[in-house]
């Protein structure tokens, strides 16, 4: 659960990057300096609670190995403006679609979080975790938040360097690692005027990515989390991957008025034949974008209809719920019994994110 958390937290974490800076709204947007607003927007402390997110993935490789693959992520979230640890409400769908290599992908679902209960969403039918269960999921969460919080100076909001500390010290790592400046990830920086995202005037950044500088960041954090070459990471050969990269941009989309992040659009491509000589699969193109409607709006996060319990999805494709011990009351034994409810009131007893990681050990 913790490396869950920790990556929701992190996609979230990236974001709520972004601020409201005083005075910018009476000025030129297409007149102000590109570093200045890159700046501004990375590093402040706006609270962003909620909003209407939209991500886009896709992958083209040439070859006779090729192939392409296209993924996204959508729906609205809100969360708690007056409790940071709280577990934010979303209705979120998501999409993986491709083939390549003689395989093929094409799968649909979703998830839903409500003040009291989560569903999955799985072939047009949801699932329901339950009120009980998903209270002692509820409690998990928002006690590693805490700990996590309290292990962070008391603060999982405020800057980017703020926010990547506290998730980097709640997975054990060295928060010393997000000491680095975001906008040191884009050279040649281009003022490109005023644009429309989803009803918000933002001004337009582009530029070119330094491939170079975001790999030995990614490496410097990947380096401070024990273990992560065992997780198939190796921090050292990141490098190397730079000189495979022949072209990469960045557009950023920052509020005219506000200066606050609504989109950022990234395109690479990677020759594989700089690391692979003679290897079947040609150039790459990868591109990325996430966008943020909607900041700070209410949102309305409504239940499925038709809702069947959880453990009927289990048998459905063909999950033992024995395996899922480590899970508060999704586990053989129940609500409130086996590893699970050891693991819970380990986690509730918790005092730093060092004891919150060491509590896997009941699993």
């Amino acid at each position: 659960m913790t490396r869950i958390r920790t990556l929701f937290a992190l996609c979230v974490l990236a974001l709520a990057i972004g601020a409201a800076v005083a005075g910018c709204g009476g000025s030129d947007s297409s007149s102000e300096d590109p570093q200045t607003v890159l700046d501004e927007t990375f590093n402040n402390d706006t609270k962003v609670t909620s909003g209407d997110l939209s991500l886009t993935a896709s992958v083209k490789a040439e070859g006779d190995q090729g192939g392409s693959f296209e993924a996204s992520l959508s729906g609205p979230f809100q969360g708690d403006a007056s409790d940071s640890n709280a577990i934010p409400q979303l209705d979120w769908t998501a999409s993986l679609t491709g083939s390549g290599a003689g395989q093929s992908i094409d799968f649909a679902g979703g998830v839903t979080v409500t003040s009291d209960n989560a569903y999955v969403t799985y072939k047009d039918q949801a699932y329901e975790v339950g009120t009980d269960q998903f209270a002692q999921l509820r409690d998990a969460f928002q006690a590693q938040q805490a700990a996590g919080a309290t292990g962070a100076s008391g603060s999982t909001q405020g800057t980017f360097q703020e926010q990547c500390s506290a998730a980097i010290q709640q997975a054990g790592g060295d928060p010393s690692a997000c000491n680095f400046d975001l906008s040191g990830w884009i050279d040649n920086l281009s003022n490109d005027g005023t644009e429309d995202v989803g009803g918000t005037s933002t001004i337009h950044i582009s530029g070119d990515a330094n491939v170079q500088q975001i790999l030995t960041d990614i490496g410097n954090l990947a380096s401070s989390i024990p273990g992560a070459s065992a997780q198939g990471i190796d921090p050292s050969q990141l490098g190397a991957l730079s000189g495979a990269v022949t072209d990469a941009s960045i557009d950023v989309f920052t509020g005219a008025d506000d200066h606050v992040l609504r989109k950022v659009d990234a395109n690479l491509t990677i020759d594989p034949s700089v690391l692979v000589p003679g290897g079947a699969v040609g150039p790459i193109t990868i591109s990325f974008a996430v966008e943020i409607d909607g900041l700070n709006d209410q949102q309305t996060i409504e239940a499925p209809s038709g809702a069947k319990p959880i453990s009927q999805l289990f048998s459905d494709v063909g999950i033992d719920p024995s395996s899922l011990g480590g899970l508060p009351g999704l586990g053989s034994g129940g609500s409130g019994s086996g590893a699970g409810d050891a693991y819970l009131q380990c986690v509730q007893q918790a005092q730093s994110a060092a004891e919150i990681n060491n509590c896997a050990s009941q699993l």
